[in-house]
């Protein structure tokens, strides 16, 4: 069978997500894990950055005002260890009534208010050092947004804005932290 032009977006934003997800397991299996005061699994800090990419995701399907088949295939195949609304399967949003995607809209958008904890020990490792431990977890969850755009042939790839609407939380963060992700 041959792929899809979705096949191909999600294998390559797979790549990315798995470079995000080592990063966040080696943050915590080499320095949070020792903390015995720490309170958070490795596999928690994963779920947590499941939620928060599938809100980007689902953040950037909305701004089209459509969920459509492939966009919401590649919102549910993404993520691995966590889910903005657990128990849901994103495949059943495509091309759902505006009234279900309002709500899983407004769940997105509460969830994008907050930075997630992987985002913040990434800061933390990164503050008074130039490690680029942040930039490159940014940098991987960009190129996935940047790829969900890419199943609709027809988008505007040249205007960022929705992208770094979506990642507000996550800039904020990091200028008031003086965390350089340039």
């Amino acid at each position: 069978m041959e792929k899809t032009r979705t096949d191909i977006l999600i294998e390559k934003s797979k790549i990315n997500y798995n470079t995000a997800i080592k990063i966040i397991g080696d943050m915590y299996d080499g320095i949070f894990s020792k903390d015995s005061s720490f309170n958070y699994t490795r596999k928690e800090l994963f779920a947590d950055y499941d939620s928060y990419l599938q809100a980007i995701l689902v953040k950037l399907c909305s701004i089209k005002g459509e969920f459509s088949k492939d966009a919401m295939r590649f919102v549910e195949n993404i993520a691995d260890y966590g889910k903005l609304i657990e128990g849901t399967d994103f495949n059943l949003f495509a091309d759902c009534a505006k009234e279900m995607r309002e709500v899983v809209l407004e769940r997105a958008e509460e969830r994008l208010k907050e930075v997630p904890t992987c985002f913040k020990l990434a800061g933390a490792v990164d503050s008074g050092r130039k490690l680029g431990v942040t930039k490159t977890m940014l940098d991987c969850t960009v190129k996935i947004a940047f790829n969900l755009k890419f199943v609709d042939a027809n988008a505007d790839v040249k205007n960022n804005d929705d992208v770094i609407s979506a990642l507000k939380a996550i800039y904020i963060f990091t200028t008031a932290n003086g965390i350089n992700i340039k």
